[in-house]
């Protein structure tokens, strides 16, 4: 297994189990204006950060809103979801472990998601996963969201290395094309229906944070 200086994780969908929250949110909003994505859009919409796919869904059904207050609206409504014990997301298995025996063993470790700033720091607190991270990127960071490299470029140097000594691990294509296009190797997060993901662009594919630490050779 190649030897990497440092990880960058995807959030959604890789630490917590919160995609399927987000499509929930994102039918009801769709109903309320009238509109039905097909699977393919929704794939397409998965990485991508809310605003953008917004922003996307504006263009393609020529709506009358505002990509930026409807992009709010969904955080906040997945804000609400997080601050409630009932409601949240769960947290995927070994997530803690995987980032203290990480950085035991010298590695940098970033999270570069789609989601909002205030929503990252929010799960961060919850995950407790902040002592071992050399910080984060989000969508409002970067000029262009996922499959565009921009952010994984940009969560690389954050950490000090290149991308070409890095692992990307995330759940969705977009992720996984964003982390091949800046040179660093990518493996998917299998969390999401097959039938989301093109799998076939990823260098490896896993199902849990021990698998991970598994072909990482740190367990």
């Amino acid at each position: 297994m190649k030897k990497y200086k440092g990880i960058i994780f995807d959030m959604d969908g890789v630490l917590l189990d919160s995609e399927r929250l987000y499509k929930q949110i994102e039918v009801k909003m769709y109903a309320e204006i009238g509109i039905a994505p097909n699977q393919a859009e929704i794939a397409k919409s998965m990485g991508m950060g809310c605003e953008r796919w917004w922003s996307y869904l504006k263009e393609t059904y020529h709506l009358k809103v505002s990509p930026k207050e409807q992009a709010e609206y969904e955080s906040q409504r997945y804000a609400e979801l997080l601050d409630d014990p009932d409601k949240r997301p769960a947290i995927f298995p070994g997530v803690l472990e995987c980032f203290k025996t990480c950085r035991q063993a010298g590695l940098h470790l970033t999270i570069a998601s789609g989601s909002k700033r205030y929503l990252v720091k929010k799960v961060i607190g919850l995950l407790k996963i902040e002592p071992y991270l050399d910080g984060f990127v989000t969508s409002e960071d970067v000029e262009a969201g996922k499959p565009d490299p921009a952010i994984i470029i940009k969560a690389a140097k954050l950490m000090g290395v290149h991308p070409e000594d890095c692992l990307v691990i995330d759940d969705a294509t977009n992720g996984i094309l964003a982390g091949k296009r800046s040179g660093a190797d990518a493996w998917l997060f299998a969390s999401a229906a097959p039938q989301l993901v093109d799998a076939s662009k990823a260098d490896l594919t896993v199902k849990s944070h021990r698998e991970i630490l598994e072909n990482l050779n740190l367990i």
